[in-house]
Order: structure tokens, then C-alpha cells, then sequence
């Protein structure tokens, strides 16, 4: 156990809580911070795993330095090598001028390898060998630079499981896993939900009056599993303030994603609908009434009722409508286009 005055103040990190698990989490980062050594970062989606590298990074000492993060899922794989290495002028069609790779721009700092199971085995290599010899090309380069930098990294995958499979090469593995370090999920620190919703709520509205998440709403939020963990917190509250009417977020104004828990259907541990009653799967009422003539149709018809309703609450600002749908904006404006919807409808 860790005693009140041995616990490290969540002011000097990114990482936020006052659990337990959590400052056992800080407390642990603190010390591998001095360190040179390379960090893997182990925990479900949107369980901050990137907030950890981060609060790594600002208590070492390269706080000053270069922090680059990079998702090495987005990166197409006929990029990769460029983006991580760069190239000089002329080294293929297109480079029309010297640019700088990762590891260039995170000299004396940290590169953040984020999703690092993502990366094909090709890549692997000609990282191992870059780390390994602290040393890249630009493409086009006749030398080689020399580069000062931490590695940390993080997946939400077992990289162990990977390796075995032949998917993940071991030698990057062990390279990468000097120190691991573990986060937990929301649901084990449930107690830093309250502190959290506070911080969520600040960040989104920082010039008006804060609103008030009543108490049922709370028991609500508290109860409930987050698969999605912090990132799904923070989507749940940013729906909330469009539904909520006045300056109190109620539960009739909370709406979850799913209402599945560790990939299995559940309602709640307390016997809570998970779900409101807003935006509850039809899918049994639909199979106790007739079949519709044409589905297409009839999915259009749906579709097009529920993007009226986002925009209607939404006050017709597309971003929150897409936001409510859990859509990207383009989504929408392809579905509305589609749809023939307008703003006015």
C-alpha cells in the first residue's frame, strides 16, 4: 500500500486519477523516467497509454527535447522508411526537397512508437537496426546519421502471442522490452471516474459555466465497464452535453456504445440498463413485427431519421451531429449527400 504522503500529486502528470492502481502507475513511472532504457507500454484502448509515454518523457531528462509521436498503424507501409528515416532531395519521384524522418526530429529526445504491432516485418528490421546502432540513412544518403533517442512504445496487443505466431519478430521484441510498464483498465480504478468527468468536462468547456453531472447520472457512469476506457469516458460526456437540457447532465442523457463487457452482452453488475432507452438495440422489437417490403429502403429511412434527429440536437453544427453518430464529419456529409438531407430539413 501506498500511504497518503508517499503518494505522487497527479498536478505534475497527464496521467489523472487519485486511485490506487493509479499511483502505483505514477510511482512507477518516476523510476524508469532517469532511465535510458527503452519502455514498452502495455493497456486496452484508450487507456492512456500515450499520456503515460508522455509523463515518461516530461520527468526524464530529456524533458526539454523533442517528444515525435507516431502511429505506426496510419503510416502506409510504401512510406514507411521514409517517414521514419527521411530522404534527400531526388531520392525517388516526388521528393522534391530534403525532409527529416522521425528519428531526426526526435534527436536527444523520445520517439513514441505508438501501435507498434502494426508494423510489417520489413520495417521491423530496418528498426531493429536503427535502434540497435543508434544510426539511419535518409533515403538517398550516402551516410549515415548519428541519432540520440529513447524508445518507448505501446500496444494494446500481446506482443509475446505475436512473436510466436511469426508476426512480431523476437529480437525487436526483447529490444523494445527492456521495462514494461502496465496500465489499467477504467473499470479496475473506478473511483477516479468523478476526477476524471471534472477534467473531461473542463477541457471541452473551458469558457462557460461547468455543468453538474447529477447523482444518478454518476452511479450510472461509475457502474459501467468502458470497454473503451478513458477515450470512451470522454465520448460519452462530449454526447451528454449535447443531449443535456440546462446546466445538469442527467442519466437519460448518458448514451453507451455497447452494452458489452469484456466481449460479453451484459446490462449492469447493479441491474442497470447499460443502455438509454434512446438509443436501445431494436433488433428484438424488429423481429416481433412483419418483415418490411424492401430492407434497403427501409435502413435508408432509419438512417435518415436518426441523422435528422443528431442535427436537430446538435442545433445543426455537423461536427456534433457526426460526433452524437459516432461518425467522422465526412462520413456524414457523404450520408447526408446520399440522403439528400439538408440543414434545413
Amino acid at each position: 500500500m501506498i500511504s497518503a504522503s508517499d503518494a505522487i500529486s497527479s498536478a505534475a502528470f497527464r496521467l489523472l486519477g487519485e486511485s490506487q492502481a493509479i499511483q502505483v502507475v505514477r510511482e512507477r513511472i518516476c523510476k524508469l523516467a532517469s532511465s535510458a532504457a527503452p519502455v514498452a507500454i502495455y493497456g486496452e484502448s484508450g487507456s492512456g497509454k500515450e499520456l503515460a509515454a508522455r509523463d515518461i518523457h516530461a520527468h526524464s531528462p530529456r524533458a526539454s527535447q523533442p517528444f515525435i509521436a507516431v502511429n505506426c498503424g496510419a503510416i502506409p507501409e510504401n512510406l514507411m522508411e521514409a517517414e521514419f528515416f527521411g530522404y534527400r532531395r531526388g531520392a525517388f519521384t516526388g521528393a522534391n526537397e530534403e525532409r527529416q524522418g522521425f528519428f531526426h526530429a526526435a534527436h536527444r529526445g523520445t520517439l513514441f512508437l505508438d501501435e507498434v504491432a502494426e508494423l510489417p516485418l520489413a520495417m521491423q528490421v530496418k528498426l531493429l537496426r536503427a535502434i540497435q546502432e543508434r544510426r539511419v540513412r535518409k533515403l538517398g544518403a550516402q551516410r549515415e546519421d548519428v541519432i540520440d533517442v529513447r524508445i518507448l512504445s505501446a500496444t494494446h496487443q500481446n506482443l509475446a502471442s505475436l512473436v510466436e505466431r511469426g508476426s512480431f519478430r523476437q529480437d525487436l521484441y526483447f529490444r523494445l522490452q527492456v521495462i514494461a510498464l502496465s496500465l489499467p483498465p477504467l473499470r479496475a480504478r473506478r473511483e477516479d471516474i468523478p476526477l476524471l468527468c471534472d477534467a473531461i468536462l473542463r477541457r471541452h468547456l473551458p469558457l462557460i459555466r461547468k455543468p453538474v453531472i447529477s447523482a444518478a447520472a454518476m452511479d450510472r457512469l461509475v457502474a459501467y465497464d468502458f470497454p473503451g476506457n478513458v477515450r470512451e469516458l470522454e465520448n460519452v460526456l462530449e454526447r451528454a452535453l449535447a443531449f443535456s437540457v440546462g446546466t445538469v447532465i442527467g442519466p437519460d442523457d448518458l448514451y453507451f456504445e455497447s452494452p458489452i463487457r469484456h466481449g460479453v452482452v451484459d446490462d449492469a453488475s447493479r441491474g442497470q440498463p447499460m443502455i438509454s432507452n434512446q438509443a436501445r438495440p431494436a433488433s428484438t422489437d424488429l423481429l416481433r413485427t412483419s418483415l418490411p417490403v424492401s430492407l434497403p429502403v427501409h435502413l435508408a429511412g432509419v438512417e435518415r431519421e436518426l441523422i435528422q434527429r443528431a442535427l436537430g440536437q446538435s442545433r445543426f453544427n455537423r461536427t456534433r451531429a457526426a460526433s452524437l453518430l459516432g461518425i467522422s464529419l465526412r462520413q456524414l456529409r457523404y450520408r447526408m449527400q446520399r440522403l439528400t438531407i439538408h440543414d434545413t430539413d
